[in-house]
């Protein structure tokens, strides 16, 4: 790279004392306990010790500082490049047409010193799929972006007036404006309170108390308050109990709700051109975005209790999306009435259609799934049986769920082929809908044991290509119908053979 050319820019100073913070929160805990509960200067081993833990800390703080010294980038039309290292220099270029999204994040100290974290995302499955400017100012961070959307009018452009050359047509081509953003979805205040109550989050004291607990009795010994606590219940009367108990659960359900307000405060759902973005958080504010061409099926989930009130979650699988962005870029919809985030894909994933019907699973498939074996079952039952016998009822309960989850499975199975499309809904106690169509599957596989054969039934795992392969499958289906499958998924053309994204 010519240096002399191009305009280089560091990471303001801020981020500096951002690495600093980290550095020191890792260390609390050390330094707390060496430097503050246990301050013992006098023995040989004492001394070392903290001679160490100091010798360490400011080594990393050489480190992080050097790091920060030697970070640059800078951008001309077509590249990215980076300057980074802490001892040793690297440099780096990224053409810019490889950059597929770039996805914001700030958390709470970001947003006090006013600067965001920029990931920018390749969408290859490697080692530098993507790299982070971790630290900027939002108007450095709005620049990037627009640099980015110009690099992608430019290609488009191009791409244009290479189709009109090849038409032989003489007209001139048509600018391509950037395309203003749409809005498809926002939540409600009323909808993150429903959610709140009907989800585990509602549970978040115990194992926060629990973390909470355990800190405190390194330090102090807990086991004669318990004792006291355990005492009071057992002289306490129903009604002071049934108060504490209500107590709690209230507790619970204003900590799950404040961690679900303070995930998807402010959570926007927005179209922006080719690319799904989507905005949340109240303290740590992110924003992450998916191409429309990326995107290879939509999955629909179903927890049990959010099953009664008609709530569902939506995800996308989208091509080359980082492991560690995958579940966070992916939700676009979190918790959702069935109808609106029906009509939100209707209306803005109208290149993936759902069928109106759906096919159950044979009667048959209900007895084989009655007669597998729960390994986890047999043992949990061996294990009770022989060590705790006096607890041996509780069994009734575990193969109750047992049984009961293979019922629920086989009645809420579903699956359809519509066209070029194939829908899949899975699940027990959870369900989950997937929809996709015969382009971007990139295999599917059928699988039959000695017990489904004599059955006539089958196994059959659809995958797609989310990051690494994303697997999707049906139990127990009739042969004839997984036979379908593979006779509708090998009629393809040369044309067809190839996966979008």
């Amino acid at each position: 790279m010519t240096e002399a050319s191009l305009t280089w820019h560091r990471l303001p100073t801020r981020v500096l004392v951002l690495r600093i913070v980290d550095m020191l929160k890792s260390f609390a805990i050390p330094i707390v306990i060496l430097f503050v509960l246990n301050n013992d200067w006098e023995t040989t081993f004492g001394i070392i010790l903290r001679v160490a833990v100091l010798l360490f800390i400011g080594f990393d703080l050489l480190q992080k500082f050097f790091g920060w010294r030697n970070f640059r980038y800078a951008l001309d039309e077509k590249t990215m490049y980076v300057i980074e290292g802490n001892w040793m220099k690297q440099e780096k270029s990224l053409p810019l047409y490889k950059i597929q999204s770039v996805h914001s994040n700030s958390p709470f100290f970001y947003r006090l010193l006013g600067v965001v974290e920029l990931t920018f995302d390749t969408n290859a499955n490697s080692d530098d799929a993507s790299f982070k400017l971790a630290g900027v100012f939002p108007s450095e961070a709005k620049r990037l972006e627009d640099v980015l959307d110009q690099s992608r009018r430019r290609r488009l452009e191009a791409s244009a007036e290479s189709s009109e050359t090849e038409e032989g047509s003489t007209e001139k081509s048509v600018t391509i404006e950037k395309p203003p953003g749409v809005r498809l979805y926002t939540l409600s205040t009323r909808e993150i309170l429903i959610a709140s109550l009907t989800s585990l989050s509602v549970f978040a004291i115990f194992p926060v108390a629990s973390t909470i607990i355990t800190y405190i009795d390194d330090f102090i010994n807990l086991d004669g308050t318990f004792d006291q606590i355990g005492d009071w219940v057992i002289s306490a009367s129903v009604i002071a109990i049934g108060v504490l108990v209500l107590s709690i659960l209230f507790l619970s359900v204003v900590i799950g709700t404040v961690i679900n307000f303070l995930k998807y405060g402010n959570f926007v759902l927005e179209r922006r051109g080719d690319r799904i973005r989507v905005e949340k958080g109240l303290l740590n504010r992110s924003a992450k975005e998916i191409p429309y061409e990326k995107i290879q099926a939509i999955r629909i989930k179903e927890t049990f209790i959010r099953r009664w009130f008609n709530i569902i979650g939506v995800e996308l699988v989208a091509a080359g999306t980082m492991d560690e962005l995958k579940d966070e870029s992916s939700t676009i919809l979190p918790f959702v009435k069935r109808d609106k985030a029906m009509a939100v894909l209707n209306e803005h994933f109208s290149q993936f259609a759902w069928a109106d019907t759906l096919h159950r699973l044979p009667k048959r498939s209900l007895v084989i799934k009655l007669m597998r074996i729960s390994w986890f079952g047999v043992i949990v039952t061996g294990i009770v049986v022989y060590f705790f016998r006096e607890y041996a009822w509780w069994l009734l309960l575990l193969w109750t769920l047992i049984v009961g989850g293979r019922v629920l499975s086989y009645y809420t199975t579903r699956y359809a082929r519509n066209g070029a499309f194939i829908q899949l809904r899975t699940g027990a106690f959870n369900v989950r809908s997937f929809v996709t169509d015969k382009p971007r599957i990139e295999q599917i596989h059928v699988t039959q044991s000695w017990l489904q054969r004599r059955f006539g039934l089958c196994n059959v795992v659809l995958s797609t290509r989310g990051g690494l392969l994303s697997i999707e499958s049906i139990e127990d289906i009739p042969k004839r119908e997984a036979d379908a499958m593979l006779d509708w998924f090998s009629r393809y053309n040369v044309e067809n053979m190839k996966t979008p994204g």
